[in-house]
């Protein structure tokens, strides 16, 4: 039995290792994972693969090392030593590239994970483990909804001047793209240092027909799933035509995000009010 064990512990250390050698090898080779190629639908049909996968997995747990692998403990720590290094490795880039091989790696190897202990864990002969399952299935679609739905993020900018409407946006690479909406600058506020850069700037702008009063860092919120930021003014405190530069971003998947959210906190909520009851009872037996 110990031969075994370490056995499968040598197996599980060289697939790690080739797989994490493999995604530096096509980072340094290919450059980022090919985002783009898996938007809308292809999305949905990776995530029901996905789902396929992980059900024929957890039917063979029994029999299949690799289930048994990635249900394991070794396995939980895995995932989580792999988002605190995610987490460390995009907060220390000054502009957070989480499209590399290694950072998609790593995120679909902790939902695979999520996923299969969530289907083992969530009930028992006593019926709905509802805490647990809140805060997995909660952490699995506040995390999936960003991952799968990463190649469907549009960013644009566009630059407004005053009371000139426009319905023309760029993409980051510099493709035009239309509006379903209208832009239309109204005012621009701002305040410069004595070299002429700007120390504080917002602008009033219209869309959809109602002003709004956008600054740096405070978006407006057009829809649920888009945001308009305010990027930059014109740096000339003496020019003649006022502009600012506006950033559109849209992420349709914003609200699966927020679901996710909404269960893992009331997963929480419902662990930290049961938790001290349970403790009592305990103590009385």
């Amino acid at each position: 039995m110990e031969c075994r064990k370490s056995q499968i512990l040598i197996i599980e250390l060289v697939i790690v290792i080739i797989t994490i050698a493999t995604a530096l090898l096509l980072q340094h080779f290919t450059g980022n994972f090919p985002l783009d190629i898996f938007a809308f639908p292809l999305n949905i049909v990776a995530i029901v693969l996905w789902l396929a996968a992980i059900y024929v997995i957890y039917n063979n747990r029994n029999n299949s090392l690799v289930a048994q692998s990635l249900l394991s403990m070794r396995a939980t720590w895995l995932s989580l030593g792999s988002m605190v290094a995610t987490g460390i490795y995009l907060g220390l880039q000054r502009e957070p590239n989480a499209t590399s091989w290694l950072v998609v790696v790593g995120i679909l190897f902790t939902l695979t994970h999520l996923m299969l202990v969530t289907l083992r864990g969530w009930r028992t002969p006593k019926g709905i483990r509802w805490r647990f399952t809140l805060l997995h299935a909660g952490l699995i679609v506040a995390l999936g909804a960003g991952f799968w739905g990463a190649p469907d993020r549009v960013q644009l900018r566009t630059a407004l001047t005053l009371e000139q409407p426009t319905d023309l946006a760029y993409h980051m690479d510099g493709i035009a793209t239309k509006l379903d909406h209208t832009l239309t600058l109204h005012d621009l506020t701002a305040e410069y240092n004595t070299n002429g850069t700007p120390t504080h700037f917002e602008a009033e702008v219209v869309i959809d027909n109602k002003t709004v009063t956008l600054r740096v860092n405070h978006p407006y919120n057009r829809t649920l799933g888009e945001k308009i930021y305010l990027v930059s003014v014109s740096d000339n405190p003496e020019s003649t035509t006022p502009y600012c530069i506006v950033e559109i971003v849209r992420e349709p998947w914003q609200w699966l995000s927020l679901v996710g959210i909404v269960m893992l906190l009331t997963g929480a909520v419902m662990l930290f009010v049961r938790g001290p009851r349970h403790q009592a009872n305990i103590e009385k037996k």
